[in-house]
């Protein structure tokens, strides 16, 4: 018998009640949803992480919101069920189910904090969530294992507990996974049209998705063929909300004022319009501008509207007129071809759900969805491609298509190619310079990083600070914010200053005794300083070099950029001569030398309007490539009244648009036009002369750059003067004297420029000697190009296969140099031509199957080049003969029509070129093969300097 009575607990009542029971049901309701769509969203996750590509589309992002209800709606009864069952169950003698149902809970808790935490959801000024990356990524795999770990939890918490019900489990499985394959189907995208090259109504343009005729002869193409919805493309009020600091750097740029709400480019396009209507009877050829200045304009449809035409309608106010090349624009590109002229694709951006609402809650949820699930986000507005030079090249390349000029084709300003082909890209097998750290695209320059705090920002050069790319692409037009009145104006011209630091160099480089050209050479100036006599005239040889330059200089509207020389010479503070001074009204002396190309119309007078409908031939080019140097001879006299010293200042100077086309745009208010201008001055140099003194020279104590690079940037203006023809050709020897002169100050680019030179002059045998001393320095840098001047030698000695051999290696480009500094001259288009061409000769020597496969390398090597660029005529003569000779003529004839459409007409030039020599003296100077310049009288000359009021 006890002898104590033992207390018993009472039975316990059942787990789950009826309360339990139906808020239970709503959990597993809810669940199988979320699995459902979960399958939905994990199976396109997984086809774009296995394949690389994106295929997420609107459907995606709106299933995704569906997650987040669910999700939101699931949290509470999830914890009232989880934690009302928990409590109810703590004692049963069932220790395994009760363990496992805690660990269920937990695991299902744990579900619900990671969603939360990816949900990024900011509440008035708290925002709770994960921004930085990698623990993002960490908490997104967790939340995506829970689900499967809390199945398995519930699976055995029910297996020591009431009998599971499979067949609902089952269902649902099956549901979720027929909706993942029907998903993944349904997101694939159909086969894409690649661009190719063809011709259409005389221009070259892509053939692609469409027939173009809603945006012809612009190449712009939108993926659905058919106009955009003007609210699809004015939304950077919404990129704005996220990405501040992008927005207000682009707000001051050019791509912004790029279209009506740009005064110099309104004047411009009206009168373009202007023009087509009465040649044509339709504004429809002023489209070629439209594809890169008013994107907008053009895709909504709106561009042949009358509108655009009327000077008295306020187009900069306009949504459309003032939207310029915007965000949108932009990011929506998809596609882009190596064509120019807005050769590109714009698929309108899939967008989030609510993105065009007006109601505030409904833009909230939208930013809380774009937080939430940023990748979609990225991926469309984001693409690869962005980070190409081909993206900007697609309207940073221009021609000139036969429906504007009524001519034929002919090429314009080309920022892309021109950088493909330099030192500075790693790809130009004739750049005189070659860097030690390429740059690989044009956003290295022209989107230079800035702090930031905003939502992109992120550690992008290893600084620790986050950063994100600066959207002014400020490089030297600091004249259009001014001009609209932008607020940031001054911010924007501290912007331009600073990029084009130490971009030019001038130099003061020697004399020439008694001003002629073939003078006895007095220099260089410094380290030596020569004397001077009074009353006896020099010929002084000065030189503009580009330094960081991946483009010609100046590039872009070069027609009506105004850069030019100004030199003094000065006696104390007295001026005693004068070229380049700007004059009370801010007209720049017209007898400076301009580094500008100088456009004519076919009657000969000047493009001086902006008016590319009439651009027919330029009289002159003064553009500077990269890495190279620009000559100025300038004829000076020195004074009888100058003191015992003389001093000589340059600078180089560039005010965005000259006096010309401001007088045309402004009219009466031209003069307070110019005066909003400003100046930049790109460079200078300075050199004291002592005057009539009994001594050979002094030192001095300044030399301005390395005697040896002074010595190769002469040559090299020496050698691209002789390009000018006539009696520049004479300049060649002087070259060669000062190429030699860099070889025997034992440096190696001496030879190789020396044999470049002898070339030039067909002097074969003596540039093979020079390439042979090259090669044999210990000290060669650039082995390619000894192996592309050598090829050339060869070729001409008639040694083919030795030419070959050398060209083969060149486009190689295995040298351990080019290897570690990423140099691929294999993606120069002129080695692939010149050596089709060398083999195009070998094949004649050759019959049968030999014969046929030598022309067989020579079609792929030309295909090759035109895959880079499609409008260089030489490649496509080249592939027209070897397609004669294969009896393909199909291929023949298509590559001579292109070759017809491509070369260059310069018979019709030659009457336009003779009427602007006659009627402009000015313009007959400067185009001169040499061309020599007065340090002149000038209204300054002998004025005492109070210091430049002039800007």
């Amino acid at each position: 018998m006890p002898t104590s009575q033992t207390k018993k607990r009472p039975a316990p009542g059942p787990v789950v009640t009826k309360g339990l029971r139906r808020v239970l049901v709503v959990v597993l309701v809810l669940f199988a949803l979320l699995l459902i769509d979960s399958a939905y969203l994990g199976a396109i996750d997984l086809v774009q992480w296995w394949t690389g590509r994106s295929i997420e589309n609107a459907g995606y992002i709106w299933a995704f919101l569906a997650h987040l209800v669910l999700g939101l709606l699931i949290t509470v009864p999830v914890i009232y069920y989880g934690v009302k069952h928990a409590l109810r169950s703590y004692h049963r003698p069932n220790r395994r189910a009760v363990a496992v149902g805690w660990a269920l809970l937990v695991t299902a808790v744990g579900l619900l904090v990671t969603g939360y935490l990816l949900a990024r959801v900011r509440i008035g000024g708290f925002e709770i969530g994960i921004g930085d990356s990698a623990t993002r990524d960490l908490v997104f795999w967790i939340h995506v294992a829970l689900p499967f770990v809390a199945i398995w939890f519930f699976i055995l918490h029910r297996l020591v507990g009431p009998r599971l019900r499979w067949r609902s489990g089952v269902v649902t499985g099956l549901v979720a996974t027929s909706i993942a394959m029907v998903a993944v189907v349904w997101h694939l995208p159909p086969p894409k049209a690649a661009r190719g090259v063809g011709i259409h109504s005389g221009s070259i343009i892509a053939t692609a998705v469409s027939d173009n005729e809603l945006f012809a002869p612009s190449l712009v193409q939108t993926e659905s063929g058919e106009t955009i919805d003007p609210e699809h493309l004015l939304v950077n009020e919404q990129c704005q909300a996220c990405h501040p600091d992008s927005h207000s750097t682009w707000a001051s740029s050019v791509h912004h004022f790029s279209s009506f709400n740009n005064p110099i480019y309104a004047f411009s396009v009206r009168n373009t319009r202007d023009a087509m209507v009465e040649r044509t009877g339709s504004v429809k050829p002023a489209r070629f501008c439209a594809g890169c200045h008013d994107p907008v304009v053009l895709m909504t449809g709106a561009y042949d509207e009358e509108r655009w035409s009327d000077r008295e309608y306020d187009a900069a106010s306009d949504p459309l007129g003032s939207a310029g090349i915007n965000c949108v624009v932009c990011h929506g590109i998809v596609d882009v071809s190596p064509l120019g002229n807005a050769s590109y694709t714009f698929k309108d951006p899939a967008r989030y759900p609510f993105a065009h609402s007006d109601n505030t809650f409904l833009q909230w949820v939208n930013r809380q969805l774009i937080k939430a699930k940023p990748a979609f986000h990225k991926r469309t507005f984001l693409k690869p491609l962005h980070s190409t030079s081909e993206f900007c090249g697609t309207c940073h390349k221009v021609f000139l298509p036969e429906e504007l000029n009524g001519y034929k084709f002919l090429p314009g300003q080309n920022h892309y190619d021109t950088w493909r082909l330099s030192g500075v890209s790693g790809r130009g097998i004739t750049a005189w310079y070659f860097p030690q750290t390429i740059q690989s695209n044009c956003n290295g320059c022209h989107m230079q990083l800035m702090p930031s705090n905003s939502i992109a920002a992120r550690d992008r050069d290893g600084s620790g600070i986050p950063t994100v790319h600066g959207h002014g692409f400020h490089a030297a037009n600091a004249a259009i914010a001014p001009l609209v009145g932008d607020p940031n104006a001054d911010e924007v011209l501290e912007a331009c200053e600073r990029f084009n630091d130490d971009a030019l160099r001038v130099d003061l480089f020697a004399l020439r005794k008694g001003g002629s050209i073939d003078g006895e050479l007095m220099g260089p100036i410094r380290p030596i300083i020569p004397v001077v006599e009074r009353g006896e005239t020099y010929l002084l040889e000065t030189f503009v070099r580009t330094l960081k330059l991946g483009h010609p200089f100046t590039q872009g509207t070069a027609d009506s950029n105004e850069v030019w020389i100004e030199l003094r010479m000065l006696s104390g503070d007295r001026v005693l001569a004068e070229s380049g001074g700007i004059d009370e009204d801010g007209v720049v002396d017209p007898w400076a030398k301009f580094l500008n190309v100088w456009l004519l119309d076919r009657e000969g007078r000047r493009i001086e309007q902006r008016n590319p409908e009439d651009i027919f031939v330029p009289l002159y080019n003064h553009q500077i490539p990269p890495g190279a140097a620009e000559l100025t001879h300038y004829s000076m006299t020195i004074p009888p009244d100058a003191g015992d010293e003389i001093r000589l200042e340059a600078r180089v100077r560039y005010r965005k648009f000259d006096s010309r086309l401001i007088g045309h745009v402004y009219g009466r208010a031209a003069d307070a036009a110019l005066d909003e201008i400003p100046i930049i001055d790109l460079a200078s140099d300075s050199v004291t002369l002592p005057v009539g003194q009994a001594r050979e020279g002094v030192e001095s104590v300044d030399e301005p750059f390395p005697a040896w690079g002074r010595w190769n940037d002469y040559g090299i203006s020496l050698v691209r003067a002789s390009g000018r023809g006539g009696a520049a050709k004479g300049q060649l020897r002087q070259a060669a004297e000062a190429f030699e002169m860099v070889e025997e100050l034992g440096r190696v680019e001496g030879a190789v420029n020396l044999a470049r030179t002898l070339l030039r002059e067909g002097r074969i045998d003596d540039a093979g000697l020079a390439l042979s001393r090259a090669a044999a320095d210990p000290n060669l840098d650039r082995p390619w190009s000894v192996d592309w001047f050598s090829a050339q030698v060869e070729r001409e000695r008639g040694a083919l296969d030795e030419a070959i051999v050398r060209l083969e290696r060149v486009i190689d480009s295995r040298y351990p140099v080019a290897i570690e500094r990423g140099y691929d001259f294999g993606r120069d288009e002129r080695v692939l031509l010149e050596l089709a061409n060398t083999l195009f000769e070998r094949s004649r020597l050759e019959r049968g199957e030999v014969r046929d496969e030598m022309l067989r390398r020579v079609q792929s090597l030309c295909e090759r080049g035109l895959e880079m660029n499609p409008q260089r005529a030489g490649i496509w003569y080249t592939l027209s003969r070897a397609a004669e000779v294969m009896g393909d003529e199909k291929l023949a004839t298509q590559a001579r029509n292109q070759f017809d459409l491509l070369r260059p007409d310069d018979n019709a030039a030659d009457q336009a070129i003779q009427l602007a020599r006659r009627n402009d003296p000015v313009a007959n100077h400067a185009a001169e093969p040499i061309a020599i310049y007065d340090l002149n009288a000038d209204p300054k000359v002998g004025q005492v300097l109070q210091g430049d009021t002039d800007e």
